[in-house]
């Protein structure tokens, strides 16, 4: 039995289409395919926690169709069932988790290749705990995450009308593209503190700080080049005393991986992560956003079998 946990409005609808093309496949009604739909924000976290639960050993894996947020999503209902085997087709408007796996090609061939022969491979996710008002929780993100700039930049992505249009016109980086523009002139700088491993650092006027599993966030950019999903450490980068109109030509030499080379710009390798923002600090995790005023990053002591990609099979 393989079940599919599909979020129908991912990409702006493109899941439902690619959800239509794998339900006429052969395959799916020959492999029992049983598929759950997602109806509300944090509905896939439920569907995970709760089929996990009730079909346990019965099930070859979850097959997850939608964006990154549903990933998100999913993944956070699983923090206790890393057994389960995961695979991935993407349909949503960033898909960056795709990239980190390595998946190429069309939803239909990847549905043949999770069926007929899966490359399962350990992965590792992110785990973090945050506190604002209330205690800490802590939840899991597959991706990466960002404090300041670039989660108030998901944030208005998340709210604009233009990721609607971009995705229908198959352009989903427009959108973050547009609202990087919008939030440019907007942002304040923070001064923030942070501890990699122990090592503390006082960051002034700090732009962004992101937390990376693998290169890709934002729709295809290339933010931590050197990045691999590994059980021992995520690449930071920290972004600061950096002016309005650099940042403008970091976000362009982004795509490329070259903004490393900006003397503003510092990347590091760190398994446990702190940051603290006395005044609150905007984040994301996989581009859903929240605020905190400290979190704590970690590897999560769990590996999951996720289908992934050869290396150097390109992106999808």
């Amino acid at each position: 039995m393989y079940i599919l946990i599909v979020n129908p409005i991912a990409g702006n609808g493109k899941s439902m289409k690619v959800y239509k093309k794998l339900q006429r496949h052969p395959l799916f009604k020959e492999k029992d395919c049983r598929t759950f739909f997602t109806k509300y924000e944090g509905h896939g976290t439920e569907l995970a926690r709760q089929l996990s639960q009730m079909y346990g050993e019965k099930m070859k894996c979850f097959i997850i169709v939608g964006g990154d947020g549903t990933v998100h999503e999913v993944i956070n209902g699983l923090t206790h069932h890393s057994s389960i085997h995961l695979s991935y087709i993407p349909a949503g408007s960033g898909n960056d988790f795709a990239r980190g796996l390595h998946l190429k090609g069309k939803p239909v061939k990847l549905f043949e290749q999770i069926i007929q022969s899966p490359e399962y491979k350990p992965y590792w996710f992110g785990r973090f705990s945050t506190k604002l008002k209330k205690p800490y929780n802590f939840k899991l993100f597959s991706s990466s995450m960002g404090f300041g700039f670039d989660a108030e930049v998901a944030k208005l992505v998340n709210r604009s009308r233009f990721k609607s249009v971009a995705n229908r016109i198959g352009l989903g980086t427009l959108g973050y593209v547009i609202s990087l523009l919008k939030q440019l002139f907007q942002f304040q700088p923070k001064n923030i503190d942070v501890i990699l491993d122990g090592q503390f650092y006082s960051i002034k006027e700090a732009w962004m700080v992101t937390v990376a599993s693998h290169p890709y966030f934002g729709g295809g950019m290339k933010i931590a080049p050197g990045a691999k999903n590994n059980p021992h450490d995520f690449h930071v980068v920290i972004v600061s005393q950096i002016s309005k109109w650099k940042i403008l030509a970091l976000f362009f030499t982004v795509f490329f991986g070259k903004h490393t080379k900006l003397k503003e710009v510092q990347v590091y390798q760190a398994r446990s992560i702190e940051i603290f923002a006395d005044e609150g600090i905007y984040y994301h995790a996989d581009g859903q956003t929240g605020r905190c005023t400290h979190c704590i990053i970690q590897k999560h002591e769990n590996k999951y079998d996720v289908h992934q990609g050869k290396i150097g099979s390109g992106n999808p």
